[in-house]
């Protein structure tokens, strides 16, 4: 199936803030804005610390009150997760919009039985109980390319590979067939042939039930694979957005660059690749200008001094850099 232009999650001018201390709080994203449409596969990238996993735990609703604070909206199907009851989030999250997270051995329960984990989804959200249950839980570890799925239903996590739990965990999230996939960083630690199995799986759960996908990772091969579009992340800030294909074409952040010329190629013969120099800073430390500024090559006075705002460069290609302001950014 086709991508359809059809808003199915609307995320506007999210900006989400931790506490420090008794009073304070420091920014970990802001003003996010983007869409995904229905059976679409949206990739948010960055390195580690740019704020792509909180910006998805924000979207699940699990960064808890009085730790965290998210202004702004999150709009599925018309619906604010930030004004619902948790009542309604629950019976919400495994069913319309559904997580698999970063590793799953801490996401597994590690006391209970693969089948008993699969069903308390079904449970909680169809009717499913005796017999019916026991076969609805086969037949998902079957459609996810579980061998054995009779006997694993018996096991503990400890008893499978890495790239087992992987499958049982996305297993769990497309059991109650989600219209929302949020996957983050769904190949990490896996050897490249359980990845590219994995990848295999998510899109022809996609391809079979029209879901849409909100892939979070920091590998741009993982990206060109899946993806339809990409956002860049820096610092909690979206920096870059455009189409996967110009992305890798025309890439126009200074960052986005960077990220991918210290990828390896196949194409040309180089020495030693190239990195970008420093880290990502601290979240609060940087409190003017662009993040990025101490580690880009191209900055100027101006973006010590001021933080750019997101500037269409195209219909369809957005980019946080004063580079292509109409204004005289550096006169």
């Amino acid at each position: 199936m086709g991508i359809k232009d059809e808003a199915l999650l609307r995320v506007e001018d999210l900006s989400i803030k931790f506490k420090t201390g008794k009073k304070d709080f420091v920014n970990a994203v802001s003003q996010v804005n983007f869409t995904i449409n229905k059976g679409e596969t949206l990739a948010l990238v960055g390195e580690s610390g740019c704020g792509k996993s909180v910006t998805s735990l924000s979207i699940m609703r699990l960064i808890a009150n009085g730790v965290g604070e998210i202004e702004g909206k999150i709009l599925f199907k018309d619906m604010d997760f930030n004004q619902i009851s948790e009542k309604k989030m629950r019976s919400i999250r495994g069913k319309d919009v559904s997580m698999i997270f970063q590793e799953p051995m801490t996401s597994l329960n590690p006391v209970h039985r693969i089948g008993r984990q699969i069903s308390e989804v079904l449970k909680l959200h169809t009717d499913a109980s005796g017999d019916e249950l026991k076969k609805q839980t086969v037949d998902i570890l079957k459609k996810v390319g579980i061998p054995r799925p009779e006997k694993i239903v018996n096991e503990y996590p400890h008893q499978l590979s890495g790239g087992m739990r992987q499958r049982i965990m996305i297993a769990m999230a497309m059991a109650c067939n989600p219209s929302l996939l949020i996957a983050d960083e769904p190949t990490t630690a896996l050897d490249v042939t359980i990845q590219a199995q994995i990848l295999d799986l998510m899109n022809d759960l996609k391809t079979n039930y029209d879901t849409a996908i909100l892939l979070i990772t920091h590998d741009l091969g993982v990206v060109a694979e899946m993806a339809d579009r990409v956002m860049v992340m820096y610092y909690g800030q979206i920096v870059e957005e455009a189409h996967v294909k110009t992305i890798y074409k025309n890439p126009q952040h200074p960052y986005t660059i960077g990220l991918l010329n210290s990828i390896p190629s196949l194409e040309d013969e180089q020495d030693k690749l190239k990195p970008i120099e420093g880290n990502v800073p601290n979240i609060g430390e940087v409190t003017k200008g662009c993040p990025f500024f101490s580690r880009c090559t191209k900055a100027h006075l101006k973006c010590f001094e001021s933080n750019p705002p997101l500037i269409k460069t195209n219909n369809e290609h957005s980019v946080r850099c004063w580079l292509y302001s109409k204004e005289e950014a550096f006169a």
